[in-house]
């Protein structure tokens, strides 16, 4: 049954783009872009494992997936520079998240190793997402005139998770030390990744039907 509510909880979170229709369609991309990108640092298989087969899934890969389609669907909609600006909205979110986890930390438990590492984990996080989407935009920039939207929305979020994760994982594990099924936890991360996608081009697709009507 966790891989129905696992499907169905990735396909509602990427629905939830179509709320506002093209009037509010930037108020709900920058909710959904933020909530994502910072519960994504929360909400991960180390943290809280979703059982579908006996592999350890995370709803991180669907909420970080959402991001990035939050900021593709900008570039394609507003252009360059209103993508940068919701980018980088969010990816300050995450180190105010950060720097309030900290202080919550230090002034409950102490100040302690554990607790610094965390902050540098969400740290590496911010980086990892600011080089992600810089790679991201100046291609789909060059591209914008060769490929179609579809085309721009795949390459955006196939390239910002793959930089992501290759810069991500590895500092992360320094940090914080290598699971016993850290395999696992990159085959879940990259199929939950693909069915973000998936869900990605079908909202797309929704949101480009209601502005034709529109």
């Amino acid at each position: 049954m966790n891989i129905i509510y696992f499907l169905l909880f990735s396909v509602c979170v990427f629905l939830c783009a179509l709320i506002g229709g093209k009037r509010f369609r930037n108020t709900t991309l920058y909710a959904l872009a933020i909530g994502g990108v910072v519960n994504a640092n929360f909400f991960h298989a180390g943290n809280y494992p979703i059982s579908c087969f006996g592999l350890p899934f995370g709803i991180d890969s669907i909420i970080y997936t959402l991001f990035i389609f939050c900021v593709v669907v900008m570039f394609i909609k507003e252009g360059r520079g209103q993508a940068y600006l919701l980018a980088v909205s969010s990816i300050v979110a995450i180190m105010f998240s950060a720097v309030m986890q900290l202080v919550s930390d230090i002034l409950s438990k102490g100040s302690s190793l554990d607790v610094w590492l965390t902050f540098l984990t969400f740290t590496i996080s911010a980086l990892a997402s600011i080089v992600a989407v810089i790679a991201m935009l100046e291609l789909l920039e060059k591209l914008k005139t060769k490929v179609n939207q579809y085309g721009l929305l795949v390459i955006g979020i196939l390239l910002a998770t793959i930089i992501n994760t290759l810069i991500y994982f590895p500092a992360s594990l320094l940090l914080n030390g290598m699971p016993t099924n850290i395999g696992l936890m990159l085959l879940t991360s990259f199929i939950g990744k693909i069915l973000a996608l998936l869900c990605a081009i079908i909202a797309f697709r929704l949101i480009n039907k209601l502005n034709s009507k529109n």
